[in-house]
């Protein structure tokens, strides 16, 4: 016969005789505890101790008979849901049946007992049982993970709330720095008429440095707008055959002057002179430029940038490194989140909207492509990018030649992506 796993089962019978034989009989065939109660109130007093799976209840005994008990064993929470088999040696017309499952039984065994019988009987509800505490497990473990996913749900969305409020204040600050910049400008400029003072060099340094935070305010809005749309999925590359290396070359050559006046050295190296690929050139150009301005700014004077390219089996991998200060270790995962910056707002050493990298990032997968970071502080920081070769995309505009032909186009995108260095 079958064995199970363990359980525990309530023989009720108030028989000395009958308790043993059935004791020794389900001991025998199944895995199984086994507690005797030779009454009524012996048994509830046991059902309040112990977790039983199964109560094998007999109807004929003195002072309370198992109708009795199985009424008081159903009206307890505790017990209400417990399987009862009814044992009987008389009785057993369609009324007397109708009793004991009318009151909560779910099978009747008469005397003498079939051992086989009974052995199988328990053994089919006890597999039920099995069946039920597996789908109770399930279930418990099922509302602990939702539990579970809620809770992370609820903390992520408060941690959302905290970076959206900081990005806000950050914002604000952004928005502020370059506005009241341009308005004392305008205020000095206007004074220096008043007082007839205005020479031609006072008002090309005022308007500079008016042109460059309009400039900064044009750039915050650019990165609002283009991740607005990435987040609604209205932003769109189009990707076009090109030499890579000409065109992450001719970016890095258009900077050198900006470079070297803030008495960096740029180092710029590939392993091969053509590499023929798919990409979006302005985004090329977008990654590349955002990249080298926050190199920039965290690599002090006297310091190297380097841009090197190597190819890879169908692909590129552009690395951006510079000896900077680099990025606390535990920091450095936030950098490609919304509206993260390493620098806190009223303690960061550089301007910073905190989306530039978010973007980067989005703009780089949209090749299908990767990026990741390594730094160490006080030693540098390094991105490295690698771009699958791609296919070109519906409409595109095959093409070999550069588009940084137009000197005047690339100074202005560089112009608004070094908005926040000041030269």
């Amino acid at each position: 016969m079958e064995r199970t796993t363990s359980y525990t089962i309530l023989i009720v019978d108030d028989n000395g005789n009958n308790l043993f034989s059935l004791r020794s009989l389900i001991q025998e065939y199944i895995d199984a505890r086994v507690i005797e109660a030779d009454c009524g109130p012996k048994a509830l007093q046991e059902l309040s101790k112990n977790d039983v799976d199964l109560i094998i209840l007999d109807i004929q005994m003195e002072d309370m008979d198992g109708f009795e008990i199985a009424a008081l064993i159903k009206q307890r929470k505790k017990t209400r849901d417990i399987p009862i088999v009814f044992l009987t040696a008389s009785c057993t017309n369609e009324d007397f049946r109708r009793r004991g499952f009318e009151i909560g039984a779910v099978d009747y065994l008469t005397k003498p007992i079939d051992e086989y019988q009974l052995i199988n009987r328990i053994n089919v509800y006890l597999r039920i049982i099995e069946k039920e505490r597996n789908l109770n497990l399930e279930l418990e473990q099922k509302v602990k993970e939702q539990t579970m996913e809620l809770r992370l749900a609820k903390e992520e969305a408060e941690a959302a709330n905290e970076a959206k409020s900081m990005f806000l204040a950050n914002i604000s600050h952004e928005l502020r720095t370059p506005l009241n910049i341009i308005m004392s400008t305008n205020q000095m400029l206007r004074l220096y008429l008043n007082k007839n003072e205005l020479n031609k060099e006072q008002v090309e340094k005022k308007v500079n440095l008016q042109v460059q935070n309009c400039y900064r305010l044009l750039r915050l809005v650019n990165n609002l707008i283009d991740i607005t749309k990435i987040d609604s999925g209205n932003f769109q590359i189009i990707k076009r055959k090109g030499n890579i290396v000409q065109i992450v070359e001719s970016i890095t050559m258009s900077v050198v002057e900006y470079i070297e006046n803030k008495g960096i050295n740029l180092i710029f190296d590939t392993d091969t002179e053509e590499a023929l690929m798919y990409f979006d050139p302005d985004a090329i150009e977008r990654i590349v430029l955002n990249l080298l301005s926050n190199a920039i700014k965290y690599t002090p004077s006297g310091g190297c940038i380097y841009v090197n390219l190597q190819s890879v089996p169908d692909g590129m991998i552009i690395a951006i490194k510079d000896t900077g200060v680099g990025i606390d270790k535990e920091k450095i995962n936030i950098i490609f989140e919304r509206f993260k910056q390493v620098d806190e707002l009223l303690t960061r050493r550089h301007e910073g909207s905190g989306i530039g990298l978010s973007l980067v990032q989005s703009l780089v997968q949209m090749h299908g492509g990767t990026i990741k970071v390594y730094s160490e502080e006080h030693k540098g920081t390094e991105f490295t990018i690698e771009l699958p070769s791609g296919t070109e995309d519906e409409g595109a505009r095959r093409y070999i030649n550069s588009v940084y032909d137009d000197r005047q186009r690339v100074v202005e995108k560089i112009n608004i992506e070094f908005s926040d260095i000041y030269f």
